[in-house]
């Protein structure tokens, strides 16, 4: 396609050629041309809509319009808006209140004077009749009354488009998305709208959200139960469907932007307590609390201790531990909290509350009257961080966590570690599998798709060692194979 220096920019900007795209070197085929053009059209489009939706609307239509977009939520409900979440929504709110909505006396909470069952969009093309331009036309065929769904990205071209799939129907598209396709990743979950203008992929609406691939079992979830037993969902189950989807998201999208909750490996919520005793004995305290340890022997941990000249324990530190760990077969024992006798005190500490109430109750049966609790200190993670970080924080002891790695022991116990871990986890009941083991949940075409959904968000999972992550990927890989 030859387009000549002085003639008008394909784009529709009404600029000549030379003086507009000639060096945009994105704009180089006549898809990217037509989408470029097009992409103007709907912007002015917008902006024509909110005047005809103002005009016969009002505020009270958009209010009722935003009610409905948001489930009606009561004050106590967590899914309502606020400056924050409205603000992440407005990429979605926009396009589904000017071609989506409209408003069904029948089924409103509140009596409006507006036009009844049509949208804004429709609307517009009433009022422009004969004079609606070509291309304003197709866009708003394309757009008007299409239900939202969700999309997994299958590939893309960076700056160029994105190949997607609809979770729920089915279906395939490419869309001609510049800016977006440079943040998304294959198996990346959108919510929203694409639609085909005159043979140009576009997205009608587009949540800025980027949905992580493990959402997808839930959505697999969600897809069995909207199939009613039948093998496809069509645009009118979508549409009918409508308020659960926009629901789903909403609340996956709280879920993605709260702050982290940082938990241990038995779930409970992070948060260290240092326990203080006073003994009377620090031999007697070791005799009765030292089994609490499964990872030594008595006498092992007895060799480790400071004796004094006679033979008794002056000061021993050991582990609470006990066998097994959550969710990984490769380890044998899990930490559950430090003990440290040291003359007549003794300290333990824990990352949990349910934990420092757990060890409080075995210090009492073991010792009785012996230990006389003094003090539970207890900081959160956000104390502890802020004491790390500060400038003048004491530089800890010991290698570094980057000199450990290097040391071609602890290279080899991790790779060991790791690939017993891969080795073990197709046979393993998993919550998010419902309980199932990865073995059995690929026999179904539900669960195969869980499964790879699993891997993918297992395999971009941070790690923060770069070695870490090359094992984890290679044993998904071994596991997908």
């Amino acid at each position: 396609m030859t387009i000549g220096r002085n003639a008008p920019c394909p784009c529709g900007s009404g600029r000549k050629y030379k003086k507009c795209c000639i060096d945009k070197a994105s704009v180089t085929t006549a898809v990217d041309l037509d989408y470029h053009r097009y992409s103007k059209v709907f912007e002015t489009l917008v902006d024509r809509l909110y005047k005809v939706a103002r005009q016969a609307f009002g505020d009270a239509g958009f209010e009722a319009a935003m009610d409905e977009f948001w489930g009606w939520p009561e004050e106590k409900d967590d899914l309502r808006p606020d400056g924050e979440n409205m603000g992440r929504m407005a990429s979605l709110f926009s396009p589904w209140f000017l071609f989506c909505w409209h408003y069904d006396p029948d089924k409103s909470d509140v009596a409006l004077e507006c036009p009844e069952r049509t949208t804004v969009a429709e609307l517009y093309v009433r009022k422009r009749g004969d004079a609606l331009e070509g291309i304003e036309g197709k866009i708003i065929a394309a757009f008007g009354r299409k239900p939202h769904s969700y999309y997994e990205v299958l590939g893309l071209k960076a700056g160029r488009c994105v190949d997607l799939v609809d979770v729920l129907t089915g279906e395939t598209i490419t869309v001609q998305e510049r800016a977006g396709s440079k943040h998304l990743s294959p198996s990346d979950i959108l919510f929203g709208r694409a639609v085909m203008v005159d043979g140009v992929g576009m997205f009608a609406a587009l949540g800025a959200t980027i949905i992580p691939p493990r959402v997808k079992i839930d959505l697999i979830a969600l897809r069995k139960k909207m199939r009613r037993g039948r093998d496809i969902l069509t645009d009118k189950d979508l549409y009918e469907w409508g308020l659960e989807l926009r629901k789903f998201y909403l609340d996956v999208d709280q879920r993605l932007h709260q702050p982290p909750q940082l938990a241990n490996t038995d779930g409970d919520p992070m948060e260290y307590h240092e326990l203080r005793y006073e003994i009377d004995s620090a031999e007697d305290a070791f005799d009765r609390l030292a089994s609490l340890c499964v990872s030594d022997t008595k006498s092992a941990l007895r060799e480790s201790a400071v004796i004094d000249p006679r033979g008794q324990i002056e000061t021993v530190e050991f582990s609470w531990d006990r066998k097994g760990f959550k969710g990984q077969p490769g380890l044998k024992n899990t930490l559950l909290g430090r003990i440290r006798i040291a003359g007549r005190q003794m300290t333990i500490a824990v990352n949990s509350a349910r934990r420092a109430g757990e060890i409080r109750r075995l210090v009492v049966h073991r010792l009785g009257k012996r230990a006389r609790f003094m003090l539970d200190a207890i900081q959160d993670i956000a104390s502890i961080a802020a004491a790390h970080s500060a400038p003048d924080a004491p530089p800890a002891g010991g290698p570094s966590p980057e000199e450990l790695m290097n040391h071609p022991e602890v290279q080899a116990q991790l790779r060991s570690l790791i690939a017993r871990h891969w080795e073990s986890w197709p046979d393993e009941k998993l919550p998010a599998l419902g309980g199932r083991t990865p073995r059995k949940a690929v026999r179904t075409a539900d669960g195969r798709e869980a499964v790879v959904a699993l891997l993918a968000d297992f395999e971009r999972a941070p790690t923060g060692d770069g070695n870490i992550a090359a094992l984890n990927r290679d044993g998904i890989r071994q596991i997908a194979a």
